[in-house]
């Protein structure tokens, strides 16, 4: 577990989404959540090492299985916060999807692809609309949007240690995962990431980052949507031009995946800059 500042921990995940721990007098705030029993062990133990408390509440940025199959493996007396529409999908979530996204990465272990796909989703049981501000023994704890990635994702900010993390709404040093987006709103929030002024942030996926990480992906992003102005996606992926999707291949590492599977999914990623799904 990365120690990123005072009372600040992420635990980097992979496959997986990131884990952010805030440690406060009141017990610790973890953001989204692992995938497994040993991962959730591995943090706790990592906290207790460190002399902190247990966790208290468990904040979901979004809906997707790898931010939220770990709900129900910090106790029962842990509080799920999430928005209304995380609340909303979480309760539809089945076995069979997160299966489906387990095998997906090849997963080894088929029983821990058992684990995944039958994990008990606690749902959240404090349901916010838009924003929620947290305050625990005198520290500030800011839930905020941060939609594009999906609708209505969501970040937290701590002013005090000018810490964020973003869940899926930011990516490092991985090409992000854009099927599902607005590309418009999406921007307008990574704006939003800028105004609050970070010393740290925690992304979805990759390592702990600073501010330039936004204006990476804002680049990324913007030269997609460039793409999109022009290309009839009706004449196939081979009217986009080559040297533009080499330019984009080499914003991020392959991470041992395929070069045909990352430009078929920064194709997909230009469709939806052409075609938002919100």
């Amino acid at each position: 577990m990365k120690n990123v500042t005072e009372n600040i921990y992420a635990e980097l995940i992979s496959p997986g989404c990131n884990v952010g721990i805030i440690s406060t007098p009141k017990g610790d705030v973890i953001v989204d959540t692992p995938i497994l029993s040993r991962h959730a062990a591995t943090i706790t133990g990592a906290l207790g090492a460190e002399n902190r408390g247990s966790a208290r509440y468990l904040i979901v940025t979004h809906p997707h299985g790898d931010h939220i199959l770990g709900t129900g493996l910090f106790g029962e007396d842990v509080i799920v916060i999430g928005s209304r529409f995380t609340y909303e999908q979480m309760k539809k979530y089945e076995s069979a999807e997160a299966r489906a996204w387990a095998e997906s990465w090849n997963w080894q272990n088929q029983d821990e692809v058992e684990e995944m796909a039958n994990a008990r989703i606690k749902l959240p049981e404090i349901i916010f609309e838009d924003e929620l501000n947290l305050e625990l023994g005198g520290l500030e704890i800011q839930i905020l949007p941060l939609s594009g990635h999906q609708r209505n994702v969501t970040g937290v900010f701590v002013p005090k240690y000018r810490a964020l993390f973003t869940g899926d709404a930011l990516f490092n040093e991985n090409h992000p995962y854009m099927a599902e987006g607005n590309f418009q709103v999406w921007l307008d929030s990574l704006e939003k990431m800028k105004a609050l002024k970070p010393d740290f942030i925690v992304p979805g996926h990759g390592p702990v980052c600073g501010i330039e990480t936004v204006s990476k992906q804002q680049s990324y992003m913007e030269r997609m949507m460039k793409i999109a102005e022009t290309w009839n996606p009706e004449a196939g992926e081979e009217a986009i031009p080559s040297d533009a999707l080499d330019a984009l291949l080499a914003y991020y590492p392959l991470h041992g995946r395929p070069e045909a599977y990352i430009k078929a999914r920064m194709i997909e990623s230009i469709r939806t800059a052409g075609n938002p799904k919100f």
